[in-house]
């Protein structure tokens, strides 16, 4: 029976016994905040009959865990790194492993992130050497992400040429072809608790971890290192920076990009 006056940590504490999901590894300023503006929305006054609500009704915690998540996305987002990609890093990747390219996009939301990475790869004739995952913890922004349908809002910072090339304009949505959406393998998958994708030549993940708390986010850098191969790149997001990339075996390459040692 659910009743009295929870505080925020009761709150995560039955939540994550209910769903596993741990909201303990989130900054906590950041992650109550949000909760208690869908609390408001949905007209429940404390953590107790927010609770309730969740578990009575399946698709509010669909939506509650959808949420959760922090689903700002673009194609080709921050243009210097999308440009050190294309005109060094990949070239380097494709001549040092001319077979195969193992290359993940962790919290990928609706998939901008890797489709950016599959055209840089097909333009350069090399997207058919590349295995291509893209994972993320909530199921609609992967729905999205495999109907490869987008509005012009994802694509502005896109180089024309690239929007020309790889897009069809149908109405309002631009759908990307066929070729570059077969490329990328989109999985369900949690960072905090699933197993990560290993023997990778290239991680992203960016303006993800910044939400989590410093023990949380040393976890998943040790991660994110273990599953690279030596010389293999982790790409992060401008807003966030790693403290000391040497305990990890990392050494910076240029603007967010860091290379396994």
């Amino acid at each position: 029976m659910i009743g009295g006056d929870w505080d925020y940590e009761h709150f995560k504490r039955e939540f994550y016994a209910w769903t596993g999901l741990n909201l303990d590894c989130y900054k906590d300023r950041q992650m109550e905040r949000r909760i208690r503006q869908m609390m408001q929305r949905q007209k429940r006054l404390d953590f107790a009959q927010f609770y309730k609500f969740l578990k009575e009704d399946v698709r509010a915690l669909s939506n509650f865990c959808h949420y959760l998540t922090i689903n700002t996305s673009e194609f080709f987002r921050d243009d210097k790194v999308f440009n050190c990609l294309e005109e060094e890093i990949l070239p380097e990747l494709l001549q040092k492993y001319p077979r195969e390219l193992k290359i993940w996009s962790a919290g990928c939301s609706v998939g901008a992130e890797p489709f950016s990475v599959a055209i840089l790869l097909h333009d350069q004739n090399a997207l058919a050497r590349a295995q291509i995952f893209a994972t993320d913890l909530d199921e609609k922004v992967l729905a999205t992400a495999r109907k490869g349908s987008f509005n012009w809002r994802y694509l502005q910072k896109m180089p024309g040429h690239f929007r020309r090339g790889y897009f069809e304009k149908v109405g309002e949505e631009y759908l990307i072809k066929e070729v570059i959406k077969k490329a990328v393998t989109f999985r369900k998958h949690n960072l905090l608790t699933d197993k990560p994708i290993s023997g990778c030549h290239m991680i992203f993940c960016r303006n993800v971890f910044i939400y989590f708390k410093d023990a949380t986010q040393r976890t998943l850098l040790k991660s994110f290192s273990d599953s690279l191969r030596p010389g293999g790149f982790l790409v992060i997001g401008l807003a966030e920076h790693i403290s000391n990339p040497g305990q990890y075996g990392l050494g910076k390459r240029y603007h967010r990009i860091f290379q396994k040692q």
